[in-house]
């Protein structure tokens, strides 16, 4: 009777185990066919292609986030045709074709600060706004196309025009600034030191770091990309992403519920509608009222506009500052059929496009005349333009953008700068 119901057990336990088996079995089988069916008709960027595409062209720096190496070819996307742009940083890590740092004789130079909109994500050498302009200026001008030369942000386009762009004896200074992503990108960096006024001297990254082979990765990888067996799956990272995006749509209608109900408080008045949902930092820069969380955004841009006129003023000859603030839109100011890309940042307007005068180039402009800064404001001549100026899958310039803005600062260039051009 005992050796019966020892052989009961066995024979249960052995049923278990058989289907423990076909499920993890199943298990597996469902999962192969589900990454098998996503990799064809869902493809993913999985962290194997990610890397096969990125830009292995920075180098880091004792005072920057990072820099551009010299001789090293960046291979871009045109965001509309699938195509690969290839384009190649010359013998001092710019953008464009070689020069040397001392000047020639009668040579006139133009630095163009900026990130991915003056570098020219997307677009070939010969369509990327530098090269455009200085075309358009005729023989005798060189533009220098210092995208990425400074990092991300306007802290670090300030000191590479302190540590190295001055150096190049630039007749005029064109300091770009994109309103979506320039201003927040100074939130991702650590100042260090503090000029008369509170510029940073140095600047670390909080978010990411250089490698040694010169690819930008995060400090902080998320976790799908930490384990290799789920890293290339594209099962796992469209699993991973729409999670990420519940998570966003669920803490977009918290704020709309809390909003609703507790009606909180802000400096200049009370919020009253939805661009006040979401980020401070978006509500802060497109909205009507500011939250006193996110007005430092203004200060720490002024505060570096400020120490680059200043150090554009020290070293001209003629005792003028010779410098000019370009603002770049963003596309979903322009146009409105662009608003999925942005979806999860709560904090821009509804219907930001029909906006008559918005933010932040309002604000802008106010600071600038308050303190005779010259500046171009792209916003309200692109809105004129009949033609498609960005790309449609992605918040960049395409090459009629390029031409467009170089149009117009060569329109400016030649009313203010005569002598910069020789037409």
């Amino acid at each position: 009777m005992y050796n019966t119901w020892k052989m009961k057990k066995q024979q249960r336990k052995s049923k278990v185990g058989h289907r423990v088996v076909i499920i993890l079995g199943s298990l597996f089988f469902m999962a192969m066919a589900g990454e098998l069916i996503t990799a064809k008709f869902l493809p993913q960027k999985t962290f194997r292609l990610a890397y096969s595409e990125a830009i292995n062209c920075f180098k880091s720096d004792k005072t920057l986030l990072f820099t551009l190496k010299p001789n090293c070819t960046l291979q871009f996307e045109n965001y509309d045709t699938g195509e690969t742009v290839s384009a190649k940083t010359n013998n001092m890590g710019y953008r464009g074709e070689d020069f040397q740092p001392e000047k020639n004789a009668n040579e006139k130079r133009i630095l163009v600060e900026g990130d991915s909109f003056v570098l020219g994500f997307g677009v070939s050498d010969n369509d990327v706004f530098t090269k455009v302009l200085e075309e358009k200026l005729g023989g005798g001008t060189r533009v220098i196309n210092a995208g990425y030369k400074g990092g991300f942000g306007p802290d670090g386009y300030y000191l590479h025009l302190k540590n190295e762009g001055m150096n190049l004896a630039p007749d005029l200074t064109i300091f770009s600034i994109f309103v979506y992503n320039d201003f927040t990108d100074m939130t991702d960096s650590d100042w260090l030191g503090s000029g008369k006024n509170g510029e940073p001297q140095r600047i670390v990254s909080n978010k990411i770091r250089v490698d040694e082979i010169g690819y930008l990765l995060p400090l902080s990888v998320p976790y799908v990309y930490r384990l290799p067996i789920l890293r290339n799956s594209h099962l796992a990272i469209l699993s991973f992403d729409g999670l990420k995006a519940l998570q966003a749509k669920v803490k977009h209608y918290y704020d709309r519920i809390y909003f609703k109900i507790f009606k909180p408080q802000f400096p200049s008045g009370e919020a009253s509608d939805s661009n006040f949902l979401g980020t401070y930092f978006s509500n802060c820069l497109f909205g009507e009222i500011c939250h006193r969380k996110a007005f430092h955004l203004y200060q720490d841009m002024m505060s570096v506009i400020r120490a680059s006129r200043d150090l554009t003023k020290s070293k001209a000859i003629d005792g003028n500052d010779n410098f000019l603030i370009l603002i770049i839109p963003a596309d979903f100011q322009i146009y409105d059929d662009v608003m999925d890309k942005y979806k999860t940042d709560t904090g821009i307007p509804y219907h930001p496009w029909e906006i008559e005068d918005p933010n932040p180039q309002r604000r802008l402009r106010e600071l600038f005349d308050s303190e005779g800064i010259k500046y171009i404001d792209l916003l309200p001549l692109m809105r004129l333009s009949r033609e498609r100026l960005y790309f449609k899958k992605d918040g960049h310039f395409n090459r009629e953008g390029h031409a467009f803005s170089a149009t117009v600062v060569y329109n400016w260039i030649r009313e203010y700068y005569g002598n910069l051009s020789s037409r």
